[in-house]
This record gives structure tokens, sequence and C-alpha cells, in this order.
């Protein structure tokens, strides 16, 4: 049996359904967009071929073709361009390989096709890629070999084939009556678009460097669901061709010229079925983002719509099907096509129309907004001449104006602000600052500040708003710690307005760096009595950012979560709130953060981040703080530490002073720098100690029950230690390190359990390989085999959550070996000897050789004699390492410091 692989079959619309006895097993593999001409060919008890189409993900189809070679009907397999189609042929050619069935790979673009067709066995299995742009030869010879009785497989993108390519074909269909009978017995499978996670291990895999967490995301935007799509986002990541901000898109306006596999087609239809107003309604699409058919048309009109639709460049969304859209890689190839006056007309046109949702007090999304921002100016004649549409435009470039000047992208800021002209609005005061501090320098935009609002003393001025009053504080608070310079008491606040001087205090003590000492309890008495809600809140989140530090957590602090009143107090926001917002939201990301529980994972990073002004910039920071997160628990501190400094410089630029200092200080998480740490101010360093498995370097004290802790340190601040209470995960830390220390391997399989629940990935492991190595010294065959199936299992689970997860790139635990004594015994038993003949053979005694066989059956992890005879044979016995690889890192060995002694 033989199988011809086929990378296209457009021309199934050039014949009927048809059969033929006896025919070879054929296995087509076609672009989406060839669905209309497969659908006579398919079959279902001879049914038609829409009912039999079936879904197949790409990870199992070239096992389902291995297993489809012997199925005398043949197999279409349907998929769109960069969808992997290619990558399944390759890896069913190893299947092959790896059988020892005959076969031969022939590219049909390669100048030897024909000849390898030709030199192929009669038999043989014939791997034809690139078929839909084969020569007619090439095309001729393959048909042949198919006919001879070879058992086929075809792939293709639609797309691809031309008016030529169906010509070739039907020349075939005259010279060889049966291929059309041949054909038309295939079965349909439709290749499903890749899943995010699965786009996550492929380019990990194929990437030679280590990738952030955000170039992940954005080529997983980009690429639609294509695996070919993202090996070459990879590509033009790895060229600096890649931007992650202010939306992940295609930096290189002419990468076309990269010549990328997933770029020559829509440049190849820009060149020759689009014209002009087609391409810059492409382009524009791509940068506006997707949308309803009709919202397609509302934007480009209909002849660039059908144009688009007609030529494949306009398709789904992946997920949302309902949704119309040209990827970004189609218009990075088509944009070099592209006329520019047409283009920018096309882009101003799209600007108006998108801005006019404004008028209807809808806000614009993240990126439409920055769309219209780049593109319109106050001179403009469809602002100049409608006064609403122009006040609407004021507003939102101040909108995005914030935005920037937010994440210190000062110089867009100021263009933007010279684009509204001197018939603007203008900045607000606060606004004004902060633009001042990131073109010049913080003690400048102090400055401005101060002259904005000077002391008010007993002048008859309105009052000031109490929400922007302490915006102004904390603001004068953050450019003063900034500046070096010490923050002077607000002469406008009198000595007994308690409200006000406690307001104050919040936003000095958020921009320094010092411990709160003797506020603390002034701090506790804010957090729940202060009428502000956001001063309340933030001498809330000052208060539990310091007791995370030590991993405790105030008692009074259980009630309404601190995310819903992030969100309530979003709701009603002005912008001079923004510096407030961002300094709530990042605190309470970096207290999960430090917390590692369960609220610390990516949807309520994400969530909290959503309700931010410029959603889309933050994303970019908690998506790498997630990650951190992700790898801390798994173990790899060198990963956590990459991305933890990409945290630190994506953050905002007006985040306070102590946050700032936090940051900082963390991005030196390297457990082996730290010597001794202190067991309250060093918490950060035990806890980094602990997940890498460095468990010789935590102190007891780091992990004590809180009132011991208190005893030894005085406690936090002058608070009374009942206020507080001790965080779940440090309960299971302390189990765990208490199993450790007494050698008990059931309470440290308990332990797992726990640290499991946790999702605290890399401690479980551990500690199920100390329990191992706990039963191994006790000989305990059937334990040892069920925790190598516990290790197994968490192995399986954590690769499934974590993309780049590697077990056989982390550090490994030492593994036992056979003695050779112990090797050659458990042969002898392996092969059917009783005890008392090994004893005979090896001139021992009896008692000694069930003890090396029992040794035997432990390291191995095997029960039976049986089972014995089977792990024998998988390697040298002498050699043979007991146990599995494990999952993480493994702990340091016992020391006479800290938790552990020698075993």
């Amino acid at each position: 049996m033989s199988t011809v692989i086929l990378r296209s079959f457009s021309a199934t619309k050039h014949h009927p359904s048809l059969r033929r006895a006896g025919a070879a097993p054929l296995v087509w593999i076609v672009g989406k967009e060839a669905r209309h001409a497969v659908l006579g060919s398919g079959r279902v008890g001879g049914g038609s071929s829409m009912q039999s189409a079936t879904n197949a993900h790409i990870e199992h189809l070239p096992h389902e073709l291995l297993g489809g070679l012997e199925d005398p009907y043949p197999t279409m397999l349907i998929g769109p361009d960069g969808s992997g189609k290619t990558h399944v042929l390759r890896t069913f050619a190893s299947l092959l390989e790896e059988r020892g069935i005959p076969h031969v790979y022939v590219d049909a673009t390669a100048d030897d096709a024909a000849e390898r067709i030709e030199n192929a066995p009669p038999r043989a299995v014939l791997l034809f890629d690139n078929y839909e742009v084969a020569p007619f030869e090439v095309l001729q010879r393959a048909a042949a070999h198919l006919l001879d009785g070879a058992p086929a497989v075809g792939a293709a993108a639609e797309s691809h084939v031309d008016s030529v390519y169906g010509t070739r074909l039907s020349r075939l269909y005259d010279q060889m009556p049966h291929l059309a009978d041949t054909l038309g017995r295939a079965r349909t499978l439709w290749i499903q678009p890749t899943s995010d996670e699965q786009i996550a291990r492929i380019i990990h895999r194929a990437s030679p460097e280590r990738l952030d967490a955000v170039t992940v995301a954005t080529i997983q935007q980009l690429a639609w669901g294509r695996p070919g799509w993202a090996l070459d986002l990879l590509q033009l990541h790895r060229s600096g061709s890649l931007a992650h901000s202010p939306r992940p898109r295609i930096r290189r306006p002419y990468a076309g010229d990269l010549h990328l596999s997933s770029l020559r087609h829509p440049a190849r239809i820009a060149e020759t079925e689009l014209d002009a107003p087609a391409i810059a309604a492409a382009v524009v699409l791509s940068e506006i983002g997707p949308r309803s058919r009709s919202g397609v048309f509302d934007v480009v009109g209909a002849h660039a719509e059908k144009m688009l639709s007609t030529t494949g460049m306009l398709l789904p969304v992946p997920g949302s099907p309902e949704l119309l859209g040209v990827p970004e890689l189609y218009a990075a190839a088509m944009q070099r096509r592209a006329d520019p006056e047409l283009l920018d007309a096309t882009r101003r046109r799209t600007a108006a129309h998108l801005l006019s949702q404004e008028v209807f007090g809808i806000p614009l999304a993240d990126r439409e907004a920055i769309f219209c921002s780049r593109v319109l100016s106050r001179r403009d004649d469809s602002i100049s001449t409608d006064p609403v549409l122009g006040e609407h435009h004021a507003r939102f470039q101040q909108r995005i104006i914030g935005d920037l000047v937010s994440f210190g992208e000062g110089e867009r800021a100021r263009d933007l602000l010279l684009r509204l002209g001197q018939d603007g609005p203008g900045l607000s005061p606060l606004a004004r600052a902060r633009l001042t501090a990131v073109l010049r320098d913080a003690r400048t935009g102090l400055q401005v500040l101060m002259v904005a609002n000077p002391p008010r003393g007993n002048c008859d001025l309105p009052s000031v708003d109490p929400e922007v009053r302490f915006a102004t504080l904390l603001l004068r608070a953050r450019l003063a710690a900034e500046a070096g310079i010490p923050l002077e008491h607000d002469p406008d606040i009198a000595p007994d307005d308690e409200q006000w001087n406690d307001a104050q205090l919040v936003a000095r003590r958020w921009n320094d760096d010092r411990p709160l000492g003797s506020d603390a309890p002034l701090l506790l008495r804010i957090a729940l009595t202060h009428p502000l809600p956001e001063v309340a809140l933030l001498a809330e989140q000052l208060l539990s950012l310091e007791a995370t530090t030590v991993g405790l957590r105030y008692r009074a602090f259980s009630g309404s979560p601190v995310d819903q009143r992030i969100s309530r107090l979003a709701i009603n926001a002005s912008d001079a709130q923004r510096d407030t917002l961002e300094c709530a939201v990042a605190a309470q990301s970096i207290i999960r953060f430090l917390s590692a529980d369960r609220a610390g994972r990516a949807p309520y990073l994400l969530g909290l981040v959503g309700c931010l002004p410029g959603a889309s910039r933050h994303r970019i920071w908690a998506t790498h703080l997630h990650a951190a997160r992700t790898a801390i628990i798994c173990g790899d501190i060198d990963r956590a530490r990459f991305e933890w400094v990409r945290t630190s410089s994506a953050v905002p630029r007006f985040i306070p002073w102590r946050l700032r200092s936090l940051f900082a200080s963390l991005e030196q998480m390297a457990p082996g720098e730290t010597r001794d740490p202190d067991p309250l101010c060093g918490y950060s360093a035990q806890i980094t100690a602990y997940f890498s498995g460095q468990l010789d370097r935590v102190s007891p004290a780091a992990f004590a029950e809180p009132v011991e802790q208190f005893a030894q340190l005085g406690g936090i601040g002058g608070i009374d230690p009942g206020e507080l209470t001790e965080m779940p995960e440090r309960l299971a830390i302390r189990a765990h390190l208490e199993a450790l220390h007494a050698q008990n391997p059931l309470a440290l399989m308990r332990a797992a359990d726990t640290l499991e629940s946790h999702g605290f990935w890399a401690p479980a492991a551990y500690a199920m390989q100390e329990a191992r190595r706990i039963f191994l010294r006790r000989r305990a065959a059937g334990s040892v085999t069920a925790t190598d199936a516990r290790i197994a299992a968490l192995q399986a689970e954590t690769a499934k959550r974590v993309p780049w997860f590697d077990a056989g790139v982390l550090p490994s635990a030492p593994r036992e070996k056979l003695t050779p004594r112990e090797a050659e015994t458990a042969k002898l038993a392996a092969e059917g000897l009783t005890n008392r003949e090994i004893a005979e053979r090896l001139r021992c005694s009896v008692r000694t050789v069930e003890s090396h066989v029992s040794q035997a059956r432990a390291k191995l992890g095997v029960t039976s004699r049986e089972e014995l005879g089977s792990r024998l044979n998988a390697a040298g016995a002498a050699d043979f390492p007991s146990g599995v690889t494990p999952v993480f890192p493994a702990p340091a060995r016992h020391s006479a410091r800290g938790v552990q002694h020698a075993r």
C-alpha cells in the first residue's frame, strides 16, 4: 500500500461525485477557501459531502491519516491558508519513516519534482507539497501514480488556485477518464483554527530564545489561529517588526519585502486582482479592527467590501464568525502597493465616520480612538465645519493625550496637543503638570502644578471638588518624591481638619519607601472611617501591601472585595482621578502577586486593569505580571525575573513612589544573592527560595505562627497582633516544611495535595519528590510507584496550563541507580529464579537476596518480578535510573541549617 500526498485540490468543482470500486485511498488537504469546490466529493454512506465533513485538530491529523491508509475510501483535509497543512504532511512523513513505509517527499515547485515522482517506487507513499502551483507535467506524473493504485492525501489553499490550474486539471480529466472518478471518493476533514494555547506552544518550541508573555500574546492575536502565520510572525518579531503597544501590529510598513510564505499570496492578490481603493480599504480595515459585514460596508463601501470578500482578503474572525476583518499580515503585504494619497483620504474618511459614535455618547474603543487621534486634526474639513463633531474630537483627543502621558510618551502627547490648535479646550492643571514632568522633569512639573493651584487662603473662590483636591495632593507627593524635594504641608489644610490631614498623610506615605511604623494605626482608622472612598481605599492598600510582604493580612479588611470597590470608583471617575485609579489597580495587582493566591491569575489581573483609561496599554504590564507569577509557581525564577523586569518597565509613569521602589527591588529576585535574610523584611526572598526549591535557605521564622513571629519581631508598626492573620498559603507552606523536617512521607503527600490545590505546582512536586525518596529508602515499592504516577500527572497538568513548560529543560532531582549486585540479583529474579536459586548462584544468603530484590523493586518503582523484568529490558540494569524525571527543579538537599537536616 502506498500514499500520494497532494497539497491542493480545487478542481473537484470540475467533476461530479463518482465512485469506482477498488480505488486507492485518497486524502486531499485543501484550503478553507476551497470549501465550495469540494462539497461534491465527500461521502457518508453515499450521502452528501456536507454530511461527510468532520472537524479535526491539527495535532491529531497525522495519526488519523496514518490510520486511514487501509481505508478504501479517500479523505479530503480542508484548512485555511497558514493552518499548518504542510506541517501535517511532514509529520505524517515522519510517522511513515518510523514505520518503514516507503515514501518520497516532493515539493511541486522544485525543479526536480517530476523526476522524483517518476523515480518513486510504484506503491511508495508520495508526499506532494504545493500541489496547487504544480506545472502540468508534475500533475500528470502525480495523477498517473495515483491511478496505479497508490493511496493519496492532498493539501492546498484554494485562494492560491487560479484559472490556469483549473485548465491543467481539465486536461488531465480528458487524458485520464478515471481520475475524476477516483477523486470523487474523497471524504472531508476540516482543520479547526488552532487555539491560542496551541499557538503559544508552537512558537515557544520554535523560538531559539526565550519569549516574553506579551510577545506571545501579540503573535496569538495576529495569527488568527493559524500556526503557519504564527511562525512567520515569530520571524517578524526576531527582525524587530512587531509592536505590542498600543495594540499588536506589524511595525514595518513594507513587511512584504521579507518574502515570508504567509505574505506572498496577499501580495499577489494585491498585484493582480485588487484595485487601489480596495487595497486602501484593506489596510484601513486592518487598522481599525474587525466589525460586522454591514459595518465593513459602512466604512469602506460596497465596491471594496465585495472585492475583498471575493478575493478572500476579508476573513471571519476565529471564534466570532459574525465579525469580519483583514488580517495584519495581509495588510502588511499589500501596503507597499497602496497609493499614499488614496490611503490617507480613506483613513480620514473612516476616522470621521467612527468619530460620529462619540457624538452619541458612546466612547470609541481604544483601538479606534488611537486610529482617529492619529489621523484627524481640527483643521480637517469634517471637524472644522461641524462644531458638534469638533467638540467631541477635542474631548477624545484629550483622553488619548492622558493615556500617552500616563505611559511616558510625552512627544506623541505633545503632537496631539498641537493638533488641537489654539482654539482647542486645552488641558487641565493636573494634565499639564503630568505632561510637563514627562517632557521636562518632575521639578518643573511640580512648579506647573503649584502655579495652577496657589494657596487659597481666605479668598472667596469656588470650592474645589474633593476628588480633584485629593488627586492634586497625590500628584504633588509623587512629583516631590521623584524630584527629591521634601513634601510641604498644604497651607489650605487647617491643623484641625482631620479629613484632609488624613488624606495628605495617605498621599505622603504612598510616596515614600519607609516602613509605615507608628502611622499604621492611624492609617487603619483612615481605612475604616474616611468619608472619601478613594482615600479609604488607598489607606487600606498601604496597610495590606506592607502586611502582604510578610505573608499576613488584616482581619478588618475581609469585607467588600477591593476589586469591586475599584470598579465602583472607576464608574464615576473623572480624568483627574487617573493617578488615583492607577495607584489602586497597580497596588492591588502587586498585593495579589505577592500573596500568590489564585486571585493572581490572568483573568483577575486583566479584568482589574480593564476598568482603567487606556486599558490596552495597562494589559501589557498585567500580562507580564501574571507570567512572572506563573514562572514562580513553576519554580523557574530566571523566567520570573525576565518577566518582572518587563513588568517594571511597562507600568504607568505616575504610579506612587512606594510602588516604583518595590518594582525596582523585586527585580533582584534571586535567592542565591540573599544570605540569611531577615525573616520579616526578607519574606519575598524566602518565598523566592521556597518556590525555586532552595529549601535549605528557607528560615522557619519566615513562616512561623503570626503570634510567635510578632513576639520575635515586635509586631508591625504598633498594630495589635490580633488585628492580623496569616494568609492561607502560609499554612500550606508551613505544613510542607514541618513534614519535610519530620521526614514523614504521608504528611508530605498531604502537603502536596494542599499545595496543588493552591496552584503551587513546583512546591507540590518538591514534596512528592521528597516523599518518594523516603519511600525508596524504606523499600516501599508500591508507594514509590504511586508517587511516580502522581508526579507524572502533575507534570501533564502543568504542561497543559503553561505553554512554555518543559520538564526536560529544568534541572532534575538526583535519581537512584541500582548497584551492580542489585542489578545482577534483579536480572536473575526477572528470569524466574527463586530467591534460594539466586542465593546459590551468587553464593550469598537468602536474606541478602531478599534485600537486593526489595531494594531493586523500590528503586525501579515496581511491585512484582514481572514488572521488574520489563523495566530492566527498557535500559541497562547497572545504569538504570529509578523513577521518572521530576517535573520541577529539585529542592536542595537537607542541611543542618533552616528546616532541613541530613538524611
